[in-house]
């Protein structure tokens, strides 16, 4: 699934591609993916996108004062240019067809078809963007924002961190790898933090996604970005790997169909967390 850093760049790269471009056409290929039905699909058909916004993990395109496309990609969803003339795959959901010729495509290659698309006269009347928590890399954002968050909170830190309702834009991915830069153990209960400890999780944040979000703009070179690339990871997907900053090997823990990567040694102290796997089948 995108998250903050790589929907950050979709963000830019739209907002230098199709901004301006009058729409011929819109439709949803897999009915399924649109849903609102009023305003319909056909009130933005001679409209152009006036600008591309992100809210967590919503792209909005806005056609005018009172009109939004809001496009959730959720786990499999991507999106690319292409020429209008190219064939339409069975994994295309939704399409914006320019009148130059050139199409915005919504694809989802395999059997999940999850993504999202909503036309609305307001980015909030789209619960996923009403609900959204605090931008990390906004101004509001800050050390003593985070101290309110995590203060009585009952829950383990990467469940926080990766709240959308908190903290919008951090998925699984990113939130590993904060917890490693942040040397806190992913099951920690957010309210046994230290001070010292917030403005730790409150840098690692920061920097983490910051971070990515210009390598992901390099990786890109202004295109659309596809899957996210491991290289520059940490943790996240290096099972077995040795850690960067001690060489203990990376573990990973399940439960359902959630991963969770980290170092037992920076982050454990130097104990392997019990997979919930084993749990249940005792």
């Amino acid at each position: 699934m995108p998250e903050l850093p790589e929907l950050e760049i979709m963000r830019e790269v739209l907002a230098a591609r199709v901004v301006g471009r009058p729409i011929r056409e819109a439709r949803a290929y897999r009915p399924a993916i649109l849903k609102t039905v009023e305003p319909p699909l056909g009130v933005l058909c001679g409209r152009a996108f006036g600008g591309v916004e992100r809210r967590g993990k919503q792209l909005i395109l806005e056609c005018g004062d009172d009109l939004f496309v809001v496009l959730h990609l959720m786990i499999a969803g991507r999106l690319v240019l292409t020429q209008t003339s190219a064939r339409v795959t069975k994994a295309t959901g939704f399409v914006v067809s320019f009148c130059d010729g050139e199409d915005l495509r919504l694809v989802e290659n395999g059997t999940a078809k999850a993504a999202k698309v909503h036309v609305v006269r307001a980015p909030n009347d789209v619960e996923w963007v009403a609900r959204v928590g605090l931008e990390p890399l906004s101004d509001e954002f800050s050390v003593p924002t985070l101290s309110r968050l995590v203060a009585g909170e009952r829950r383990q830190l990467k469940k926080l961190i990766t709240d959308q309702a908190l903290l919008a834009g951090i998925g699984t991915a990113y939130a590993d790898e904060i917890l490693f830069a942040a040397r806190l153990s992913p099951i920690r209960y957010a309210s046994t933090l230290e001070a010292d400890e917030i403005e730790r999780l409150h840098a690692a944040i920061r920097t983490v996604l910051s971070e990515a979000v210009d390598r992901t703009r390099r990786e890109s070179c202004g295109a659309l970005v596809g899957e996210r690339r491991t290289e520059g990871m940490a943790v996240y997907k290096r099972t077995g790997e040795p850690c960067p900053a001690c060489g203990e090997p990376v573990a990973e823990i399940r439960f359902a169909e959630t991963r969770t990567y980290y170092c037992p040694n920076c982050q454990a102290k130097g104990k392997t967390i019990a997979d919930r796997r084993a749990w249940l089948r005792r």
